[in-house]
Parts: structure tokens; sequence; C-alpha cells
């Protein structure tokens, strides 16, 4: 079996005669492919997976995850250090809301397994548990020729297909049936995972499983994706199933969609995960304390045209309120600060985006919250605070600056009731 090529974020890959995981090296057949999932990732959100590089390298972006070229993977694991790894999964389930035991967590970064594997491992762990509770029937409407009546009659269809033959009966019916559009979302997730999964014990429960929906279709990856999945009270429980199924069928590219398993890319942006997993974190936390939590929102502008359209929106990553008041802003960065640079490298654009806040949303603390590393030192709440300025001096409001450490995801919330504390301290 080929060793995982293990990369991370901003660093290179360079192309070479033979697949290399220690070298970080690729063969030049798979740097075509690599450069074909970073187009079309770019077409599909806005940005590549890969920048090209010095020297024919390319060099890794702003994901996290896996990108399997046949028996090989590459795997791109977040900047801010090596432990960092093992929080990627309970990162990922915490945004779709799973539930990680602990083990799965665990087992990434301690075996030669990427990142996939425990998460394929989720994924059938919880469909097991969905499945024994009771396959999922509901009513699909079908039109067969029947010898007996059946629902209704299609008349046209009767008159079209059964004018010689009297015995026959073009019926239209709604059947209770396991094959339906949800049990084939999640099969066509199982069968394409089976095709990637370097894991033998992911296999043979991908396969048991499959064999659980034999009386499903077989739909292609776009197909399955394209049925509309509608949950009702007894189904409610697949809900983060078929999300993480979708994730895994919108992991594929046309490569894979014709039947090749080369073309399966399973890819988080950072920023995007990041934001998700604070967000989520700050309002379980807050919550308790009577904050009202708002992610991505409410939207406002900074501006308005003379014609009195608004122009410039704002749109904080979380809006923390009490009493009906905005009491602090946060606003994530998925940047290394780096403890040599003045400033510890935040940039003015930075600032000036945090200033906008604080006027718009009348704020009197917002926060600049990036991951915490080693280099920093010991986790603090706030590592610096700026007054900002007016016309007539520096008033009460400021901006902080603040990390929060990923790498034992209980501290998480702890670190965040102090980041609160603090700032209710100093004001």
């Amino acid at each position: 079996m080929h060793a995982v090529l293990q990369v991370g974020e901003f660093e290179q890959i360079t192309c070479g005669p033979c697949w290399d995981a220690q070298g970080r090296a690729v063969t030049s057949a798979q740097r075509s492919q690599l450069e074909r999932i970073s187009e079309a990732f770019r077409r599909a959100r806005g940005k590549p997976v890969f920048a090209n590089g010095p020297r024919g390298s390319l060099v890794a972006q702003n994901f996290v995850g896996v990108v399997c070229l046949g028996r090989c993977q590459v795997e791109i694991l977040p900047k801010v250090g090596g432990a960092m790894r093992k929080s990627l999964l309970p990162m990922i389930a915490a945004t779709l809301d799973l539930v990680v035991d602990g083990q799965p967590s665990g087992q990434v970064g301690e075996s030669d397994e990427s990142v996939l594997e425990p998460i394929i491992r989720l994924f059938c762990s919880e469909l097991w548990g969905a499945v024994r509770r009771g396959m999922i029937h509901q009513y699909v409407k079908r039109e067969e020729n029947l010898a007996v009546m059946r629902g209704k009659l299609q008349v046209a269809n009767q008159l079209r297909h059964n004018l010689a033959r009297v015995e026959r009966l073009h019926c239209e019916f709604d059947e209770f049936s396991q094959d339906n559009s949800l049990n084939r979302l999640l099969k066509a997730a199982l069968r394409l995972l089976l095709g990637v999964t370097r894991s033998a014990t992911n296999a043979r429960s991908l396969s048991e499983l499959l064999f659980c929906f034999q009386d499903v279709a077989d739909t292609p990856p776009i197909s399955a994706l394209c049925q509309s999945v509608k949950l009702d009270r007894m189904s409610e429980r697949y809900r983060p199933l078929v999300e993480l199924a979708r994730l895994f069928l919108r992991a594929t590219t046309p490569d894979v969609v014709s039947g090749d398993a080369h073309g399966f890319s399973f890819l988080f942006d950072m920023n995007e995960l990041f934001e998700e997993y604070v967000g989520r974190q700050v309002r379980a936390a807050l919550r308790p304390l009577g904050f009202q939590v708002s992610l991505q929102g409410p939207k406002r502008h900074l501006a308005r045209l003379a014609s009195g359209s608004p122009a410039f929106e704002l749109r904080p990553d979380i809006v923390n309120s009490r009493d009906g008041r905005v009491s602090l802003i946060i606003d994530t960065k998925w940047k290394r600060l780096k403890e040599d640079e003045r400033r510890e490298g935040v940039s003015s654009a930075d600032a000036y985006q945090m200033f906008a806040y604080a006027e718009r949303y009348d704020a009197q603390d917002v926060v600049l919250l990036y991951p915490h590393h080693s280099g920093l030192g010991a986790w603090t709440p706030r590592r610096a605070e700026y007054h900002l300025g007016h016309a007539d001096g520096f008033g009460k409001r400021r901006v902080a600056i603040s990390t929060v450490d990923l790498t034992n995801l209980s501290t998480v919330r702890p670190q965040l009731l102090a980041l609160v504390a603090e700032g209710d301290r100093r004001h």
C-alpha cells in the first residue's frame, strides 16, 4: 500500500519520476490530476486547492483534507502545527452535527492513514446506528403495466401501450418502498467510498452496509445529488448522514462520475471550517449566560449612495448581543500570527474592518480571533488591545487580538468564556 503524502498549507509538492510520499513528490500524470482538481475547485469555489510554485511545484492553499489519486492519497494538513491534525475530525463532525466518541479522532495522527479514513469510519458507525433502528420507507410514485387495477388508470398511456392488450392496465400508484431518494443518496455514497477507502475495516463495513441497501437502485453520484431528499418526522435522524453523504458525493469530479475513483477530493476550506466551528462553540458557551449569538450577521452596510442605495455590506462572523445591545463582535481569521513581526503580523486591513464593525454596530468590544500555535508561547485570553480613535481622540471602543488553542477541543469553550470575561473586566 502506498504511504500517504502529507503536506501542510502553503507547503510544496514537487514533480518527480515516481510517487514519493516521504519526499513529497508526485509523477507528472499525478501532478496533472492535481491541477485538474484544483481548477475544478477554482471554478466552483472561487479559489484553487493548489497554486503554481517554483520549478514546477504545486503549493497547497487554505484547504485541508484528502485528494485521492488512485490508490495514492495526498493529505493537506493545517498550517498551525501537527498537533492540530487530531482535532480535524471532531471539528468537522461538530459542524455536521455528528457525534464522535473519542476513539476515531484519537486514531488520526497515530497511524499511517489519512484523516479521510476516520471520517468514513464515523459515517459507517452513524449509518449502522440508523439502519438498525429501521430502514427508511417512503411513498414513491410508480407507473407499471399490471394485470389488476392499482391506484388510478393512466388513460393516455393505456391507449398508447395496451390498445391490443386488454388484459393489461397501465396504472399509477404510490408504493411504500425502500427504493427512495434518501436511500439512493446513501447507497451512492457507500459505493463511492468503497472505491476510495484504503482501510480493510472500512471496506468490510461499507460492503456490509451496501448489502442492507440491496433493494435500493444504484444511482450515479451526480444523479443522486440532483434528487430531492425530503426528511419527515420518521427520517429526521438521517439529516447529518444526508449532509455528509452529499459532501462525499460533491467530492467527485467528472473522472469519478464515469467510474474512475481518481477524481475524489474530500477537502474543507479552513477559513470556513474555523469560522463555523468557533461560531458554534461561542453560541454553546454564551447562550446560557443570556447572550443572543448570531452567526454571519445581522447584515448591515457601511454607507449609502446619494440615491439612498446601501453600499459596502458588513457581515461579521459572530455577533453577541445582550439586553438588545451588541456587546461583542468576533471575527475569525485563519492566519498564523507571527511572534517576531510588528503587531504579530496583524494586517492594517483587518484592523480597519474591525473599526467599521465597532462603529456601525455600536459595539464597545470587537475581537480578531486567530488559531493559537506553540510559537506564541502560553495562551492568554487577549494578547493585545487597541483603543480605537475618533476625531476627538481615542475612546472606549477597542479591538482585541486573541487566539484559541485547538489542540485540545475540550478547552475551547472555557477559552472563549475567559475571552469574554476579560473583556467585561476591562470595560
